[in-house]
């Protein structure tokens, strides 16, 4: 294996919509809007790229004027797109209304990586896969794909990791065998969701998740930090408080961050600051991705949040 990162999963356009003054159900909410490339995969395959870390990414995009803009701009940041699926559709949407504190009253979502990156599809690409040491994936794909993704990397000793998006997409793990799965990253709602057993206990529903083959469980709980569970350690870390702009893409920046720590061989509370800085960051954003992240502020700014001896 020679290539660092393979992710698999949905690839938007992402329109949010921010409403002038808190959001009023029912009724017309003046708003400004932005638009941007999203779909969780390729958000983590965004910041990837612009960390240098050279990713490839692998989704469905439609045959419209969507889809030439976003290969071109993820080409830009380094993506590598050319055994994706161009299909004779439209590319799909991401559009959210928002508070004008970034909170999210309602998104929706039109994807057509359900449709198209299928078991069959993954299959013609067995041979590009199988060159990745750590392919990440998220749920917008059938849950048959998820399991035919988690049943070959194991055989080809790869690490896998799972962005479960949503606690409705997250739950298509439920039924899965999930062993050899190297780490999960659900926050508390998605984790109950995929354990999917009759508790509450946090301890519990992950030692659930290590009955059924996972490694490691990430598990994220907003303005509390996040907790990295392996059978043998829980490591728990904490987070500034900060004047949240945009929620989206948070966890998606998170897991970004993490992986580039872990790929450059940092120490697990490293890895865990990198991944809570470039979250924190994105909050700080209007938009899923940060434009202006490279190798080198983003260790800069992790000194500003986090010193040396934390």
């Amino acid at each position: 294996m020679n290539k660092s990162v393979l992710c698999i999963g949905a690839t938007l356009v992402d329109e949010l919509y921010f409403c002038v003054q808190q959001c009023i159900p029912n009724t017309s909410n003046p708003a400004t809007k932005t638009t941007s490339i999203g779909g969780v995969i390729s958000n983590i395959a965004q910041h990837l790229g612009l960390l240098q870390l050279q990713p490839s990414l692998l989704t469905a995009l439609g045959s419209d004027a969507d889809a030439d803009y976003i290969i071109k701009n993820l080409n830009q940041k380094g993506i590598t797109l050319n055994q994706s699926i161009l299909a004779d559709t439209s590319t799909g949407k991401y559009v959210s209304i928002l508070h004008p504190d970034g909170s999210l009253v309602v998104a929706v979502c039109q994807d057509i990586s359900s449709t198209y990156l299928t078991p069959t599809f993954l299959a013609t690409k067995i041979d590009f896969i199988k060159t990745f040491d750590l392919v990440i994936i998220d749920t917008n794909i059938p849950a048959e794909s998820i399991q035919w993704l988690i049943d070959f990397t194991k055989t080809h000793q790869q690490k896998l990791i799972i962005e479960p998006v949503s606690v409705i997409k997250g739950s298509k793990l439920v039924p899965l065998n999930l062993e050899g799965v190297f780490m999960i990253t659900p926050n508390e709602d998605e984790l109950t969701a995929i354990a999917n057993i009759d508790a509450t206990n946090e301890t519990t529903l992950v030692e659930s998740l290590f009955r059924r083959g996972v490694q490691q469980v990430w598990v994220r709980k907003g303005n509390q930090g996040s907790v990295m569970h392996s059978p043998t350690q829980s490591l728990t870390l904490g987070v500034p408080k900060i004047d949240i702009v945009d929620s989206t893409g948070a966890g998606d920046a998170a897991l970004a961050g993490w992986v580039f720590g872990y790929l450059n061989k940092e120490n697990e509370t490293t890895c865990l600051q990198l991944a809570h800085t470039l979250a924190l960051e994105v909050l700080q954003t209007k938009g899923a991705v940060v434009q202006t992240i490279n190798c080198n502020n983003l260790y800069q700014i992790k000194n500003t949040y986090y010193n040396e001896h934390q």
